[in-house]
């Protein structure tokens, strides 16, 4: 009964720490370029002509939005996976602990697959071009790209993170079999 009362806490700390994330990330994101917002994220989640939008005096309150809107889920996917894998462990106390920190490494592993997103896509992307849909009217090209490119990536590292967290839990898992066995 406590393994699945951590199972819960997992899913709820794996979606606030990714709704967190994603609120930090838009920012900065906001800050590269507010375009990838304005001509598209405002308009994907319904805050472009929105009653919130409206009400709204900063434009970094919709961006805030945005941010929860686009990876609370991903936390809860994060959450529900590393917690599953984490009933491997004998007791409550150690799943949690080691889920947790297999939530590290997904967390590190997708913020440097953003920052490598975004060299990519200002370095190279933006000089070649992207086959995804861009607003015809965009100031700034290269930073839409670059900030295009930071999402993919970061989406991509999300899911590498994923797999390396449950590597992480299955390793730690063998470690305590060999230390027992000892």
């Amino acid at each position: 009964m406590r393994k699945f009362a951590i199972f819960c806490l997992i899913i709820l700390v794996a979606t606030v720490i990714a709704s967190i994330y994603g609120v930090g990330h838009d920012q900065v994101t906001y800050s590269i370029s507010p375009e990838y917002y304005t001509k598209f994220k405002f308009i994907q989640f319904n805050l472009a002509d929105s009653a919130a939008a409206q009400h709204m005096t900063q434009p970094r309150s919709a961006v805030v939005l945005t941010g929860v809107k686009a990876t609370w889920w991903m936390g809860v996917l994060i959450g529900v996976v590393l917690g599953l894998v984490g009933f491997i462990f004998p007791d409550a106390d150690t799943m949690f602990s080691y889920t947790l920190r297999a939530l590290g490494w997904v967390l590190l592993i997708t913020i440097i697959a953003g920052v490598v997103g975004g060299l990519y896509g200002h370095n190279v992307l933006a000089g070649k071009g992207v086959s995804w849909w861009m607003p015809s009217d965009l100031k700034d090209r290269t930073a839409y790209i670059t900030v295009g490119s930071i999402h993919n990536f970061s989406y991509v590292g999300g899911m590498i993170g994923l797999f390396v967290g449950i590597v992480f839990l299955v390793l730690r898992k063998r470690l305590i079999i060999v230390k027992s066995a000892e």
